[in-house]
């Protein structure tokens, strides 16, 4: 580990937000879209915000991280150290790999149980209201109109009709929209899951995304690109709770290289750009 000379201005920071910490090491970790992520010392995780809608998820982050880790079987960071303007926050680092290299063992039933108490936490614990199948429908529905304007005209012309066909068919059926919505993660990739060398889930990580919305989400990268392991999940789990959960996690799936590209345009640079448009080719069938 090794420091970054070109993150001397968010060391400073850290340094005057959190004195306690007496900083040896400072190294920049992941590649997250949201924030800035140091680790400090091989002891702290330091996240900065990037962007104003950044800061505050981070600010919502540091009210109910604390209340979520009550309620569930595996752990979440809990932030230690926080400063709420500037929004910062520390950590104790959780010691893991990712799941792009974890060993085999039992996290995947540990995931599912997981999802389990996850999906089953009340949403008022921390801070949040139910809300019905219907509103999330509406607000898959702005955000497929948000990619069929912006991303869409990237592609070639058949593409792009295609696409909107399958968008539209995808809001149009009705059964595909009766589900209970829960609490849910909504952005579980192999980054935010770590698992130890015994091939126990540790905890998981960044949960800016939290949300009440559809469970079927969080089982999206599991399922299709770590297929075996996602079965046990939802086994583990009890089973796909309504008709039209595994269609609808196939869609969040196919969906995931759109996000790409959209960050690309804003924040991440032409490389996610072309990356997410070789993505939305590959998966393609995934909306159909």
């Amino acid at each position: 580990m090794s420091d970054d000379d070109s993150h001397d201005g968010q060391r400073a920071l850290v340094a005057r937000l959190f004195p306690r910490v007496e900083i040896r090491t400072f190294a920049p970790i992941g590649t997250g879209w949201t924030y800035d992520t140091f680790d400090v010392n091989g002891e702290w995780i330091v996240q900065l915000p990037r962007s104003a809608y950044a800061a505050d998820r981070l600010r919502a982050q540091i009210e109910l991280l604390p209340e979520l880790a009550h309620e569930l079987s595996a752990l979440v960071p809990v932030p230690e150290l926080v400063s709420r303007d500037p929004p910062a926050m520390a950590y104790r680092r959780l010691d893991g790999a990712g799941l792009d290299e974890a060993p085999d063992g039992y996290w995947p039933e540990r995931m599912g149980r997981f999802l389990y108490d996850l999906h089953m936490v009340p949403p008022e614990i921390v801070g949040l209201r139910g809300r019905p199948a219907e509103t999330v429908r509406e607000d898959v529905a702005t955000e497929l109109a948000d990619m069929a304007q912006r991303v869409l005209p990237l592609l070639e012309p058949d593409e792009r009709t295609w696409f909107r066909a399958r968008f539209d068919a995808y809001l149009g059926e009705d059964e595909t929209w009766r589900f209970a919505p829960c609490l849910a993660h909504g952005d579980l990739g192999p980054e935010h899951v770590l698992v130890s060398p015994t091939g126990d889930l540790v905890g998981v990580l960044d949960w800016e995304e939290l949300a009440v919305g559809d469970p079927a989400g969080d089982f999206a990268w599991l399922l299709h690109a770590r297929r075996p392991e996602g079965e046990r999940a939802l086994a583990a789990y009890g089973g796909a709770p309504d008709p039209a959960f595994l269609r609808r996690a196939r869609f969040a799936f196919g969906l995931m290289p759109f996000h790409e590209v959209l960050y690309g345009m804003e924040a991440g640079g032409e490389a996610f750009v072309r990356t997410g448009i070789a993505g939305i080719r590959e998966r393609a069938d995934m909306t159909a």
